[in-house]
């Protein structure tokens, strides 16, 4: 069977990552990347001598490691200090635990995150809090990545996945790129909700190709969401897997569909796409 060279699943339902690392090992995957909005894997609950083991076992099974730091409800474009300082701070001992757990490079998945809005009365087409505080959340995104990007280096690193995009997080993108920011391509995000191309996303990704690092597949089926097994759903995977056999660096491939058997179906079928049009990913 064809599979992409890097390739892991996203780690939710599971209750140990030592179990996870021998699961992945049997069962065609060579990475796992935990979610740390499960809170059995915040850092603050994995010991020295756990971090030790699992460093260990990941290196006897040649298992890779990815974090997906939490995203839903954390937010890198809070201006309010301690909250802002709390988060930073979070993130970091989510990358000093990607850090101690590889043997070798490690990444960490992170969102933007959103800035309030404050619509007008009226039938106004654009929120203009967003405009007339840009400058603001530009600087505090920039900040804020920036200090991560220096605590990641050399060994971990900061992707950014096209989740609520916005003109203000693509320019804090393009300006961190030289900086080692990394790109991290969800296929699916890539569409609205009526399945049609966000052209900017996929510009930004057509531009800055070298840096994608990670790529999140899973399928979307309108009436019930995204996170599906890939062939239940109506996303057309050929122009982006087209497009990625084509980069000159292979990315870390992160199946985001729940539970680990249904991200193996999904693997398979992957693997068949693969075949079918000799994408080499």
């Amino acid at each position: 069977m064809q599979f992409p060279t890097r390739r892991a699943y996203h780690v939710i339902y599971d209750t140990s990552l030592a179990e996870s690392v021998r699961y992945a090992a049997e069962n065609d995957w060579n990475g796992i990347v935990p979610d740390l909005g499960v809170p059995i894997f915040s850092p603050e609950k994995i010991s020295s001598n756990e971090r030790t083991v699992l460093r260990e076992l990941s290196r006897d099974f040649s298992i890779e490691w990815g974090f997906h730091a939490p995203g839903d409800d954390v937010s890198l474009l809070s201006t309010y200090p301690l909250i802002r300082n709390g988060i930073i701070s979070y993130f970091k001992q989510i990358i000093n635990l990607a850090r101690e757990v590889s043997t070798g490079p490690a990444n960490v998945v992170i969102h933007a995150g959103v800035p309030p809005s404050f619509r007008k009365a009226g039938n106004h087409p654009s929120d203009g809090f967003s405009q007339l505080y840009q400058s603001v959340y530009v600087q505090v995104l920039r900040e804020n990545l920036s200090e991560l990007l220096t605590h990641a280096r050399p060994q971990v690193r900061l992707v950014i996945e096209n989740v609520n995009w916005t003109p203000l997080v693509r320019e804090v993108i393009e300006h961190l790129i030289p900086q080692g920011l990394k790109l991290c391509l969800d296929i699916p995000k890539l569409y609205g909700l009526d399945l049609k191309l966000k052209e900017a996303d996929w510009n930004l990704f057509q531009r800055y190709k070298g840096s994608i690092e990670v790529v999140h597949i899973h399928d979307v089926i309108p009436q019930i969401g995204g996170h599906q097994v890939v062939g239940n759903g109506l996303i057309d995977f050929q122009e982006t897997l087209a497009f990625l056999s084509k980069l000159s660096g292979k990315p870390q491939y992160v199946f985001e569909v729940r539970p680990r058997e249904e991200a193996h179906r999904s693997l398979v079928n992957i693997g068949q796409i693969m075949k079918i049009f000799n994408y080499d990913l």
